[in-house]
Order: structure tokens, then C-alpha cells, then sequence
């Protein structure tokens, strides 16, 4: 039976066919291609990285796309693209497309258990996939996971620096303000860690792509019982973060 026109399942515009315009037209230049890349998306973490750790800017991306000099280029950091599922998705894909081959979020997410405070560590073993983008790249699955490797590795080096940190599963969502009540009392009890907007998309378009990700996030503000409280004081979150990423260069 000949496949339709309409059942044509063929991508319309891939990432190489949008890199190569970017390059044609003069928006991308070349320019050696890092091993992997550190997703920020909050900036107060780039601002901290980038004085730390120098950089080289590459312009042609969502956001701000930065060669970290102190790792010779090995590794990238994204930060600037906004919040949310379908940002990271593209980046990731277009990231995929020029040959990276490791992917790492580190952000900030809510907690979903009592006992988790502002700026305790959690790392994403898998993410339930409450996104609306990563069922464009995964079939229908209840969430996606980690990479081991990555995941293994990442925790040896917080504990050889004395961070302590829980391995476990988070939620990502697409709508922070439909985070309904008797579904975050759902998640609490079922022993999801966090929730998020990101960790699920990224994971999927980095396992369609045969590429190695992780999350890894400091929690921020609690939704635990059903009730939203946030810290007046917003340092032991930025601290978290500075924590995670300086472990991860160490892994990546």
C-alpha cells in the first residue's frame, strides 16, 4: 500500500535545514561544537557561571549561547530562552543537529514532599511527562528517564563535595498555574519530588536524538499538602544551583 500525502509523517522543517539557513543568510557562523551543554534558565546562575568561568559568546540561538574558555569549549551554557517546554525542545533538537552529545538542566523547582526545604538538591532519575511537547518526539508513555551514566555520575561528585542531595522522580508540567490540588496531592503521595516545566521535554528530545541528558534541580518554593509557600529569601535556591553546576563540570 503507497503511503498518502496526508499520512506522510515527514518533518516539514528540521534543525539542519533551520542551521544551515541561519548560516546562509548570516545569523550562525561556525565554530567548534562543544561536547555538551548545560542548560540555565535562570539567569542569576549564568550571571554567577559566566564571571567564574569565562566565556565566548556564539550568536544564532534562543536565548544567549555561551563557550565556557575555562573547559577549552568542551562545554556549552544556554540560558536567556524563557521557561517552558517548547523553548527548550527546539534548542535541544538544534543542539542534537550540530553533534552535541550530553544535555544537563539545572533549574529551579517546586518541592512536592514535606520534608524538602529551599535549596535542597534533587536529581532526576525521570520525569512524568505532563508537557505537551514530548509526545512529538517519544510514543505515549508516562514519563521519560534519565540517563544513568550521566545521573551516576553527577551524584558521586556532590557527594565527594559533601552536597547532599535525593534521587527520585519529578513532574513536568506546562501550566504553573494549573497545578490542580488534588493532582499535586496525587504526586505527593505517589513520592514525586519536584515539579517543573522543562525536564521531560529536554529528556525526550535528547533520547529521540540517541543523545544522554539529565536534570538536576535546586527546590525553590513548596507545594506540599496542596499549599503554595515561597521563601522570602531566595539564596539557599541560588546557592543550590551554583552547587549542581559546579559538580557538573566536573562530569560533563
Amino acid at each position: 500500500m503507497t503511503k498518502s500525502e496526508d499520512d506522510d509523517d515527514t518533518p516539514v522543517l528540521t534543525p539542519k535545514v533551520l542551521l544551515a539557513y541561519r548560516r546562509a543568510s548570516g545569523g550562525l557562523r561556525d565554530f567548534p561544537v562543544p561536547q555538551a551543554v548545560i542548560f540555565a534558565p535562570q539567569k542569576s546562575l549564568a550571571k554567577r557561571a559566566l564571571r567564574t568561568f569565562f566565556d565566548r559568546r556564539v550568536r544564532g540561538f534562543l536565548g544567549e549561547f555561551y563557550l565556557l574558555n575555562s573547559t577549552r569549549g568542551r562545554i556549552g551554557l544556554s540560558t536567556g530562552f524563557g521557561i517552558g517546554a517548547p523553548g527548550i525542545a527546539g534548542l535541544t533538537d538544534e543542539f542534537c543537529a550540530l553533534g552535541v552529545e550530553r544535555f544537563l538542566i539545572l533549574g529551579m523547582a517546586g518541592g512536592l514532599q514535606a520534608d524538602l526545604s529551599s535549596g535542597d538538591l534533587i536529581l532526576c532519575a525521570e520525569a512524568i511527562r505532563g508537557d505537551g511537547t514530548s509526545p512529538h518526539y517519544l510514543p505515549e508513555a508516562d514519563s521519560v528517564s534519565s540517563s544513568e551514566s550521566l545521573l551516576t555520575n553527577l551524584s558521586a561528585a556532590l557527594s565527594a563535595r559533601n552536597h547532599a542531595h535525593r534521587i527520585g522522580t519529578t513532574w513536568t508540567t506546562d501550566a504553573p498555574f494549573r497545578e490542580l490540588r488534588g493532582e499535586v496531592l496525587a504526586h505527593q503521595r505517589r513520592g514525586v519530588l519536584a515539579v517543573d516545566m522543562e525536564a521531560a521535554a529536554m529528556l525526550a528530545v535528547a533520547q529521540a536524538n540517541g543523545r544522554s541528558a539529565l536534570a538536576a534541580f535546586a527546590i525553590v518554593d513548596s507545594l506540599a499538602d496542596g499549599t503554595w509557600k515561597m521563601p522570602q529569601n531566595l539564596n539557599p535556591a541560588r546557592a543550590g544551583l551554583e552547587a549542581l553546576f559546579e559538580s557538573a563540570l566536573e562530569v560533563l
